[in-house]
């Protein structure tokens, strides 16, 4: 059903294992498509996310949710309809006209064709409650909840735009009639999309070594062109766009798995290996290198600097000074104190009866 990079298809819609946070790292429990999926087209099998394509109904309404961008859909993408959004002479945006369902777009997008628009952001919402997609109120609650934060991020920059959403519900005789019909429009309308428009993400995804998903850089983008402007740059709290990392010294060990599992190298090492550096423009929440950590030494942070964010600067986090170690003569990230290694400790404290003398016994 797949290649070698594990590209699962159903018609117009694909899956890319290869870039899902639960391919990337066995522990992960991501499951927002799993969630979103008003058919349940998605399943974990050995602990892996895979598309049922006979169960999937193209809907597009999973892609804008997904961190990593491994979900797409041919001839219509998000990212470049939001490059775009600036160009268009029409501020709505709505499934009947030229998307597919709204829940196509990630907070991002809502956040960048506002900042490049110039122009308020309108959505067209009102058949959400007559979609059949949208039964459980599951889809139509996340595309709302990404529109909220993108307004609040927009507040905290003081932008002039906004996204506004209409409500207003259509009478609808029937609804699957209505679906059909709003995704044969889609299939209609993106046909005519440029080339440039169709293949953005796609060619972002085939540059070598890659990581970080385009709607994140054209965030970042958006940003370095008002940060100048900006009165606040840094932020306190929590947000759901923009997270901050810190490591206890003195639990760190130095092993390296949070730089090797990061799936938008967000933590590196320095250039000597002997420190952590963190980016806060690449890191997309996933959560691994917390859960990866064995001493729990890496946690979240409060706060963000939209600087820092929009030029990608980092943070060294943690830095050590390796010394040999008297007992097994390997470096190690030297603490103060006896210069020994933790696993030389643990291995006296765990085992010194083994190195009794028969004539001390």
């Amino acid at each position: 059903m797949g290649n070698i990079n594990f590209v699962q298809k159903s018609n117009l819609f694909s899956y890319t294992g290869t870039r899902c946070l639960r391919n990337e790292y066995y522990h992960n429990d991501c499951r927002i498509c799993i969630d979103l999926c008003p058919k349940g087209a998605f399943h974990i099998v050995r602990n892996k996310l895979t598309l049922f394509d006979n169960e999937c109904v193209e809907c597009a309404g999973c892609i804008g949710s997904c961190p990593t961008e491994a979900l797409q859909i041919d001839n219509f993408d998000p990212n470049g309809f939001a490059a775009g959004f600036q160009h268009q002479n029409d501020s709505l945006i709505s499934c009947k006209v030229s998307t597919p369902c709204l829940g196509v777009f990630d907070t991002e997008h809502f956040a960048v064709m506002a900042m490049r628009g110039g122009k308020n952001v309108q959505c067209d919402l009102s058949h959400c409650a007559a979609c059949p997609l949208n039964e459980s109120g599951v889809l139509g609650n996340s595309i709302r909840a990404k529109i909220a934060e993108a307004n609040r991020f927009l507040e905290s920059i003081e932008s002039e735009n906004t996204i506004e959403t209409i409500e207003v519900k259509e009478e609808q005789s029937d609804r699957r009639a209505l679906f059909r019909k709003g995704f044969e429009k889609l299939k209609e309308t993106v046909i005519e999309e440029s080339a440039a428009h169709v293949s953005m993400t796609t060619a972002h995804h085939r540059q070598a070594d890659m990581k970080i998903p385009l709607k994140r850089i054209l965030l970042k983008n958006s940003l370095k062109e008002v940060v100048g402007d900006l009165k606040t740059v840094q932020f306190e709290g929590t947000s759901s766009l923009f997270f901050n990392k810190q490591i206890d010294f003195s639990a760190c060990t130095n092993c390296g798995d949070c730089t090797q599992f990061c799936p938008t190298d967000a933590l590196f090492p320095t250039s000597d290996k002997q420190g952590i550096y963190f980016s806060q423009g690449k890191c997309i929440g996933c959560g691994i290198c917390e859960d990866i950590c064995k001493p729990n030494a890496i946690t979240k942070k409060e706060g963000y600097d939209l600087i820092s964010v929009a030029f990608d600067r980092a943070e060294e986090l943690v830095h050590y000074e390796l010394v040999m170690c008297h007992e097994c003569r390997t470096p190690f990230p030297y603490k103060g104190g006896d210069p020994i290694c933790d696993r030389c400790i643990s291995f006296v404290t765990n085992h010194a009866n083994m190195f009794t003398l028969a004539r001390d016994m």
